[in-house]
């Protein structure tokens, strides 16, 4: 530290861009050492960005916590809402001189702060003082040399006060691990504890609405599973076609988007926490102008007017009814088994198909094939379905399961199982039913490799950006995120971009796109994840460059499906 003062000193009044000289080497504070990754050009650019590495020994934390991923994402999130608890309250403001990233109430793999190999990794964000394009050392000093200890110090050490809180968060992990590791064995796709909170305190928040009815699972589904010492009830969601119904404003949609949300856990406190769903559950719904590329939608579309094949089908801009096909088809193809689907968010013509403009039309003049005529022959195939119908009642049919909610509570409704629909055409089969062309990634990106450039002669590197909250750009490519809904913020969105052009880059240089035994795309993008979700995003070029989160390998691969080229 003393070091990096007398060093901060001497350049007190000298031109700003000497701030860049504070990268040269690392700086030692003793329980923890300071990178200067990024050092901006003047003070109006992009704020400089810092790492802070400490052995996990020295700032007090028994080696148990690095010892397997749950310990180290439990203390990881834990540590980082801490810290960034304290820079927001140090620092207010957008224009802090100090920032640190923000969490949702999802507990992911966070390059802003993550362990690895026994060492806490955390990125912080400082705006170098300066006067005009004049170095203020006095004021950069204290920035780093005495607030930022202080910041570290209470914001990364362990505290024996916190450390029951450190342990719930574990505990929640834990459990869902192990309740994981059951569902598939139980025949479930889902589960949800009693006492759970479902309801939001409103549409633009994700935090629990108070006083809010808490979830108990009706007696016909209620299933208890025997995990870290404790007993736990809830409704467990069988494998099949599962329908949610109730009146409007009754909590069907409600609980549909908490299992939506629950592909990740939550932390302690958020009330959905316990909720447990199969890890590759996608959300499918409409996606009105969305690209299609090279998709077989020809399990729910027949060749189009004019002989026009819908086994390769191509467009930049989808009717609904083609986009919730091609939706559901990419989502089976990215590895997906669990499909959660509202009927306010699809297009009839795929859910449903009335049986008067059934006869009135004929086979031969409709090519749409709705999800009634196969829904039973993907389930066969494995295939699980939970699906939202408050008017599409053909389902009510077709269902193995109903869920009632009446008041935010559940009811359980019986069944009637039929072996197939109206025009015969309903898969029963396994085999016919499962068969989906899985693309290997070099073959399906070669097309666009030639928007994997710079967007300018002057810069070096392909960057990674979000265009507003949703349209995400991977130097001339782009894809409309906005209805990736297990995509949960910005942080993830851009995680999904940098995985992508890391994946794009190495296939450019190594993949043969003709090779039948090279990876498909989400096999590509599970083996990024998995060394990722062990040593962080170091090893990733630009991973620390913004601040980005981890998703999942099917989220990767949809985004992939929804690339296209900006410009030729």
């Amino acid at each position: 530290m003393k070091a990096l003062y007398q060093k901060i000193r001497a350049l007190d009044g000298k031109n700003y861009g000497l701030y860049k000289s504070l990268a040269e080497r690392s700086w030692d504070f003793g329980d923890f050492v300071l990178d200067f990754l990024h050092v901006q050009g003047d003070p109006y650019a992009p704020a400089s960005r810092l790492l802070v590495r400490a052995k996990l020994s020295d700032l007090g934390y028994a080696s148990e916590w690095g010892s397997d991923f749950e310990r180290r994402l439990a203390l990881s999130d834990f540590l980082h809402r801490r810290l960034s608890h304290l820079v927001q309250q140090k620092y207010p403001g957008k224009d802090a001189s100090v920032v640190f990233d923000v969490a949702g109430p999802e507990m992911l793999v966070r390059n802003s702060l993550w362990i690895d190999n026994g060492e806490i990794r955390a990125c912080l964000q400082v705006r170098l003082p300066g006067e005009g394009r004049k170095i203020q050392a006095e004021d950069a000093a204290e920035i780093l040399t005495m607030v930022l200890p202080d910041l570290v110090s209470a914001g990364l050490y362990f505290n024996k006060a916190d450390e029951s809180r450190m342990r719930e968060h574990y505990r929640v992990l834990a459990e869902r691990k192990e309740i994981l590791a059951q569902l598939d064995s139980r025949g479930l796709c889902a589960f949800v504890p009693d006492g759970a909170v479902l309801p939001r305190a409103s549409g633009l928040s994700e935090m629990p609405l108070e006083g809010a009815v808490k979830f108990v699972a009706p007696e016909e589904m209620a299933v208890t599973f025997d995990v870290c010492g404790r007993h736990i009830r809830g409704m467990g969601i069988p494998k099949g076609i599962t329908v949610i119904t109730g009146g409007a404003f009754h909590g069907k949609s409600t609980l549909l988007q908490a299992l939506v949300r629950s592909v990740f856990p939550h932390v302690p406190g958020d009330g959905r926490e316990g909720i447990v769903v199969d890890e590759t559950a996608l959300r499918v719904g409409v996606e009105d102008g969305r690209s299609v590329r090279g998709t077989d939608l020809s399990m729910f579309v027949r060749d189009l007017p004019g002989g026009i094949s819908t086994k390769d089908f191509n467009t930049l801009s989808a009717s609904g009814s083609t986009s919730e096909a091609a939706n559901l088809l990419e989502a089976m193809e990215a590895g997906s088994r669990t499909f959660l689907i509202d009927e306010d968010s699809s297009a009839v013509n795929f859910l449903i198909r009335d049986m008067r403009v059934r006869k009135l039309l004929g086979d031969e003049r409709e090519p749409l094939i709705p999800l009634t005529d196969r829904i039973r022959g993907l389930a066969a195939a494995g295939m699980s379905f939970i699906l939202v119908a408050g008017a599409c009642g053909d389902y009510l049919d077709i269902a193995d399961n109903i869920v009632v909610m009446a008041n935010y509570r559940a009811e359980c409704a019986k069944a009637s199982v039929i072996a197939g629909r109206g025009s015969g055409e309903g898969l029963t089969g396994s085999a016919e039913a499962g068969k989906i062309n899985a693309r290997s990634f070099a073959a399906y990106m070669e097309p666009l490799q030639k928007s994997v450039r710079p967007a300018s002669a002057v810069e070096r590197q392909v960057k990674v950006k979000l265009s507003g909250d949703f349209l995400l750009q991977i130097g001339f490519l782009v894809a409309d995120t906005s209805r990736l809904n297990t995509l949960v913020d910005r942080q993830q969105r851009l995680g999904a971009g940098f995985m992508l052009l890391n994946m794009l880059q190495n296939a450019a240089s190594n993949a043969d796109g003709q090779d039948p035994s090279a990876p498909s795309v989400v096999a590509t993008a599970e083996k990024l994840c998995e060394t990722v979700r062990n040593v962080g995003f170091r090893n990733l070029p630009q991973g620390m460059s913004r601040e980005i989160s981890l998703p999942r390998a099917v989220d990767i691969a949809c985004v992939a499906f929804r690339l296209r080229g900006a410009k030729a």
